[in-house]
């Protein structure tokens, strides 16, 4: 904490910081597992995959994890269409989201699921 024109000013703290100082369970809890396809309840069950309520994960890029996932495990992926309604099914909410920006004047908007990160190995 320092001073600054009359008042406290906070050092930042970047988010990894954050969310290990946080006390608060910000877990998420899956729903509907019993109805959703098995290949994709096991992906988002890995090891490689967060459900955290502070998370967001690019669309394609989930799908491209999943896709590499199913190679790994010897499964036939769903198609993109199929992976998006079973991943609702389970809760994670599927959003436009403006942090995820794409292409080359990087203004045009991307989709994200929300409750949900990749863990980096």
């Amino acid at each position: 904490m320092s001073w600054y024109r009359g008042r406290y000013k906070l050092k930042r703290r970047s988010l990894a910081q954050w969310m290990a100082e946080s006390e608060k369970d910000y877990h998420f809890r899956v729903r509907n597992k019993d109805k959703a396809d098995p290949t994709v309840v096991s992906f988002v069950f890995s090891d490689e995959v967060k459900k955290d309520r502070r998370l967001y994960c690019a669309c394609r890029v989930l799908y491209e994890h999943y896709q590499r996932y199913c190679r790994q495990q010897e499964l036939k992926p769903l198609s993109n269409r199929q992976f998006k309604t079973n991943m609702e099914l389970l809760g994670f909410v599927y959003q436009k989201h403006h942090r995820f920006y794409a292409g080359y004047y990087q203004n045009k908007v991307t989709t994200a699921y929300k409750n949900i990160g990749l863990v980096k190995h």
